[in-house]
C-alpha cells in the first residue's frame, strides 16, 4: 500500500503560457470659470420717477448624455487558438493533483473494508519542446499517514534521470519504474501542451465562456487514461493490474491563450500480493484521480 501511495503520482495539465501588457494612459481637463457683473441704472427726472420694466429671456440649456460601450472580448475559433498554441516551444506550469482510493482487502470469499487513501502532489515543471528537455519536480504526500516524498526529473540528450531519495539514478530497462523509452514516449505526447493541442483539433461536447475565458470540455479516450495511469502508476509489476474510465478534460484560454485545465477520471488498481502466512490477497483500490 504505501509503496503504490508514494509512487502513484497524478497529471492534471494546468500549463501557465499567457502574458499581460499594461499601459498608462493620462488625461487633463481644463475648466474656466467666467464672472459677469451688471451695473443698475437709475434715471431721475425733477418732475416723475419713471420704472423701465426688465426683460430676461433664457436660452434652453442642452444636456448631453454619454453611454459607455462596453467593449466585448473577442472569441477565438479553435483554429486560431490552435495557431497560437503551437507557437508554444518552452514553457513552465504547475499541476495540483488529489487522488481518493476506497481500498477493500479480499481474500478467498472474505472481503474487508480497509479504509481510504489519499495521495496529493504538486508538481512544478519546465519543458522545451524543441531542445526535448525537461525539468520537473513533484512533491507528493500520502494520508492517512502523511507521508512526503520529493522527486526530481529531468530529461536532456534522450537520457532520463530521477532524484529519489537523496540519490540520483539514470533510468535503464532494468529500472523499477517505466523504462526509458517510455517515459519519454509520454512526456512528449502527454505534456500539457501536446495533450491540449491533440484533443483542440476536435469538435468539444460542450464549450461556454466565463468572465472572458473560453473553456472547452471533451472526454477522454479509454486510450489517451490507459496511458496516463500508466505514467501515474509507473512501475512494472505484472501482479498490478488496472482499468480506467469516464475521463473529462477542460481547458481555458484567455485573450486567445491557454491559461490552464483539469484533467479527471475513475480508477480501479488490483495488486495481487501474499500475506505473512504465504495466502494470497488480493487488494482493490478504486477512486477518482482529478
Amino acid at each position: 500500500m504505501k509503496k503504490l501511495g508514494v509512487l502513484l503520482v497524478g497529471i492534471l495539465l494546468v500549463g501557465l503560457v499567457a502574458g499581460c501588457i499594461g499601459g498608462k494612459s493620462t488625461s487633463t481637463t481644463s475648466t474656466t470659470a467666467q464672472t459677469s457683473t451688471t451695473q443698475p441704472q437709475t434715471m431721475t427726472s425733477s418732475t416723475s420717477i419713471t420704472n423701465i420694466p426688465t426683460t430676461t429671456t433664457s436660452s434652453p440649456s442642452k444636456t448631453i448624455t454619454q453611454t459607455k460601450t462596453q467593449i466585448q472580448p473577442k472569441i477565438y475559433s479553435r483554429e486560431e487558438l490552435l495557431d497560437n498554441l503551437r507557437k508554444i516551444k518552452q514553457f513552465t506550469y504547475l499541476e495540483n493533483v488529489s487522488v481518493t482510493l476506497d481500498v477493500k482487502i479480499k481474500q478467498g470469499n472474505l472481503t474487508f473494508n480497509a479504509g481510504e487513501v489519499s495521495i496529493t502532489s504538486k508538481k512544478v515543471g519546465y519543458v522545451d519542446l524543441i531542445n526535448k528537455e525537461s525539468d520537473i519536480n513533484t512533491t507528493t504526500t500520502t494520508f492517512p499517514d502523511g507521508a512526503t516524498t520529493f522527486t526530481r526529473e529531468i530529461i536532456k540528450d534522450g537520457e532520463v534521470y530521477l532524484y529519489s531519495n537523496g540519490v540520483w539514478k539514470k533510468l535503464t530497462n532494468e529500472s523499477f519504474i517505466l523504462p526509458p523509452e517510455a517515459v519519454l514516449n509520454l512526456t512528449w505526447g502527454y505534456n500539457v501542451v501536446s495533450f491540449v493541442e491533440k484533443y483542440l483539433q476536435k469538435e468539444p461536447f460542450n464549450k461556454t465562456i466565463e468572465n472572458g475565458t473560453q473553456i472547452f470540455y471533451y472526454n477522454v479516450t479509454t486510450e489517451d487514461l490507459t496511458q496516463l495511469a500508466r505514467f501515474f502508476i509507473g512501475f512494472k509489476d505484472t501482479n498490478v493490474t488496472f482499468n480506467v474510465s469516464k475521463g473529462i478534460l477542460e481547458v481555458k484560454f484567455r485573450n486567445g491563450n491557454l491559461i490552464g485545465g483539469r484533467v479527471a477520471y475513475n480508477m480501479e488498481i488490483k495488486i495481487l500480493t501474499k500475506d505473512p502466512q504465504g495466502r494470497t490477497v488480493e487488494v482493490i483500490e478504486t477512486g477518482r484521480e482529478y
